[in-house]
């Protein structure tokens, strides 16, 4: 029961007491003058700093030409500073501002005159703050003594603007002087300034630097010329520097072409490592570009199979590449296997109607699209699916104008294949046949109207004789009336052959008139059907027709000079005896 009438008591007195308006109203403006200035100073900073990064940025960039990554990672460092700066003093003390308390400490703080009684002020005439027992009484007339004390102070005192003050004007000239230079700078500084801001435009030079094939990749031990031109302001040379993969640097000069002064030109000899470079001219830098230098593909090994002709039926044979004597019409099988992995291959042809130079990738790349098209030039090599060291191709040796080849390569890194090694090629020409009469022995005979002409020939060929005919034509005739018989070989194509053949004039019809004279000979052709057919003929023999009787006193003529021969032989022979028996007789008188 007591101990409600306690609680009763003071709540009436708590009713009694009522919060000071004048001193909550001087806190009021405390706190917005308090969060105000902390306010303004987190902004006045971030306005400064910020203003003063991004010009370092737009300096180092002029200085260095950022590349856009770096100036990616500038950014995103102001924009990690700026945050923190506007979450720290600014967003900070906007969510979470100054109680009443630390208000009224700040106050005793600058009038220690008050003597605690502001601070009790606040909190006593807070609901329920008073406990049983406690005087209404004294507290109203501490609130009333403390209003009293602060109706003349200053409560905005303890806020120090000084820094607020400082911060602003700082601003102010910063963003004063950010105007003028954003205006009057130029588009140089405006094309920093969106380069900033991840902007692609080139930094702004009063030379600019334009390398057109910047990259590249080179044999190794190659040359390499290295190529600038001057945009703008020309200087009178430049400066190339050379990062070579071994970590050695080089400062080599520029000096202007002799056809172009605004062109800059230096050439690395016999290169064999890889390296960067960059190309300085006037304040202008070019990017940095890098040259590869790769190993040039080339052939470790060639097999050679020769696939002679059909229609010599011999079987293959391999060849050495140093031994390269084919016949003509025969098929080279070449199997290449090179040191790289290869893209693309053609075979370079060597002769007097060939090129000596190789194909470009754009021609080999036309000939591996379309591999069973050729050129008079080129052949291509396939390349295998599984194992690209390996080519494979094949080469139609031709009769004429082909001494050798070579093996252009393109690997797949781009590298095309130089100074290739020329396979020589000697060409065996397939031999014509030969044949020859071998009757009648007399290059003219006298024949009858209706005789028969026996002839005997000869004939040979490397691989195989495949047709005869006799050939013959009047002396009545113009050159184009040659005629001819084709002799039946039965089916038989030997090497070697040995005919005869009865040619029977009476089967003209109507026969030939006497005094007709006959020119004939024989005629062979070989089995090549890839370059050929081989041709060969046999000396011109005469056949005159004559009457019977004509042909009769011939004979005899011919009887009698052989008679003739009869007798002269049986004279020598005789005398030859004479002589024979003197000797002996000689030699037997003799001691």
């Amino acid at each position: 029961m007591k101990r409600r009438t306690n609680t009763a008591q003071a709540e009436a007195a708590a009713e009694l007491i009522q919060p000071s308006a004048t001193l909550t109203a001087k806190l009021a403006r405390l706190s917005r003058k308090h969060l105000l200035t902390a306010v303004g100073t987190g902004l006045a900073l971030w306005v400064v700093v910020g203003v003063e990064l991004l010009a370092l940025g737009l300096f180092v960039d002029w200085w260095l030409d950022l590349p856009w990554n770096a100036r990616l990672l500038v950014l995103v460092g102001h924009g990690v500073v700026a945050a923190y700066i506007l979450g720290r003093f600014v967003v900070r003390p906007l969510l979470r501002p100054p109680s009443e308390d630390a208000l009224a400490l700040m106050v005793e703080r600058a009038y220690p005159q008050l003597q605690g009684r502001l601070i009790a002020a606040v909190q006593l005439t807070r609901p329920g703050a008073l406990g049983p027992g406690a005087s209404a009484a004294m507290v109203t007339a501490l609130v009333r003594q403390t209003e009293a004390m602060a109706e003349g102070m200053d409560f905005g005192r303890p806020v120090q603007t000084d820094k607020l003050r400082s911060l602003g004007l700082a601003a102010a000239i910063v963003l004063v002087l950010a105007g003028i230079v954003l205006g009057l700078g130029g588009p140089e500084v405006r094309v920093l300034f969106r380069r900033a801001f991840l902007s692609a435009e080139p930094v702004p030079r009063k030379t600019r630097v334009w390398v057109w094939d910047g990259h590249k990749h080179v044999g190794r031990g190659d040359s390499v010329r290295l190529q600038a031109m001057a945009l703008g302001l020309v200087p009178a040379t430049g400066k190339l520097q050379v990062a070579w993969a071994s970590g050695r640097s080089q400062t080599f000069t520029l000096e202007p072409t002799r056809t172009n002064r605004a062109v800059f030109a230096c050439t690395l000899e016999n290169v064999q490592e890889s390296f960067e470079y960059a190309v300085w001219l006037n304040d202008g830098r070019s990017d940095t570009f890098t040259v590869r230098v790769l190993p040039r593909p080339t052939v470790v090994s060639l097999q050679c199979e020769q696939q002679f002709p059909p229609y010599t039926r011999l079987p293959p044979v391999r060849r050495l590449p140093g031994d390269l004597a084919l016949l003509a019409g025969s098929l080279l099988q070449l199997t290449v296997t090179a040191s790289k992995d290869i893209h693309q291959a053609a075979l370079q042809l060597v002769g007097p109607q060939h090129s000596a130079e190789h194909p470009t990738a754009a021609e080999a790349a036309s000939l591996t699209d379309r591999p069973d098209t050729n050129t008079p030039q080129r052949i291509p090599l396939r390349v295998h699916p599984t194992n690209r060291r390996e080519l494979v191709g094949q080469l139609r040796i031709p009769a004429r104008g082909l001494s050798g080849f070579s093996v252009w390569m393109l690997d797949t890194e781009g590298m095309e294949s130089r100074d290739s090694a020329v396979y020589r090629i000697e060409v065996l020409p397939d031999r014509p046949p030969t044949v020859r009469i071998t009757y009648p022995e007399r290059e003219e005979e006298l024949y009858t109207r209706q005789a028969r002409v026996l002839i005997g020939f000869e004939a040979a060929d490397d691989f195989a004789v495949a047709k005869v005919r006799l050939c013959y034509k009047a002396d009545s005739a113009g050159p184009s009336a040659v005629q001819s018989i084709e002799l039946d070989l039965g089916h038989e194509q030997p090497a070697q052959l040995r005919r005869r053949y009865e040619w029977n004039l009476g089967d003209f019809n109507p026969l030939w008139p006497e005094g007709t004279r006959l020119e004939y000979w024989i005629e062979v052709e070989d089995n090549n059907d890839v370059t050929g057919p081989g041709l060969g003929a046999s000396e011109h023999q005469f056949a005159r027709l004559v009457s019977p009787a004509e042909k009769l006193a011939d004979l005899l003529n011919r009887a009698g000079d052989y008679l003739g021969s009869v007798s002269d032989l049986a004279a020598d022979q005789q005398k030859a005896n004479q002589a024979l028996g003197a000797i002996i007789r000689e030699k037997a008188r003799a001691p």
